[in-house]
């Protein structure tokens, strides 16, 4: 930048070097785009898969089962120390594990929803990062407030696929094959 130069010089110079800088820049600003302060990431079991239409868009709907730990409160924890985490199917005393239920929606076109139904089904284990958004439903006469996580094609939300059932029964059946393989040699 040139500090000698007078009038209409300095107007430019400045002009060249905050526009240089700025397409420098311009990377790092799309990184740093901002996102929904209602963004959640859950990890839980999914059940009762349903599909359909919303409107123009396809819907791949289910419910997530989250295992949420609770730790003890303050005066429980002064009178006992906890050397084993508590199990969370233990009978006595109250349970520190809480289940919890979300609705999951994921909305694009036929294609996205059709790859999810294929791949996905009831009691795999799955991590859903999407936004949380709350639904006003009507039933009987009352409305109330629904919690639901939105997963959109395409807008830095995704389900992925951590365990299947499915999976699990071909490894099985891999696992089997390469030791009779094995055996019989």
């Amino acid at each position: 930048m040139c500090v000698f130069a007078r009038g209409k010089e300095v107007g430019l110079v400045f002009f060249f070097f905050f526009f240089g800088v700025a397409a420098m820049f311009t990377s790092t600003w799309r990184s740093l785009a901002p996102r929904p302060l209602n963004r959640v990431t859950l990890l839980g079991a999914m059940h009762e898969v349903q599909r359909g239409f919303l409107g123009q868009s396809s819907v791949f709907q289910f419910t997530l089962t989250c295992l949420l730990f609770e730790p003890p409160k303050r005066d429980q924890a002064d009178k006992k120390p906890i050397a084993t985490p508590p199990s969370p199917t233990a009978k006595g005393g109250a349970s520190q594990f809480v289940k919890e239920q979300y609705t999951v929606r994921c909305m694009g076109d036929e294609a996205y929803t059709e790859a999810l139904n294929n791949t996905l089904e009831a009691g795999c284990i799955v991590r859903v990062i999407g936004r949380l958004k709350t639904f006003e439903v009507a039933e009987g006469g009352k409305k109330q407030l629904f919690p639901t996580i939105l997963v959109e094609q395409g807008r830095w939300s995704h389900v992925a696929l951590l365990h299947s059932l499915r999976r699990q029964r071909r490894d099985w059946q891999l696992q089997n094959a390469l030791t009779e393989t094995r055996n019989s040699k």
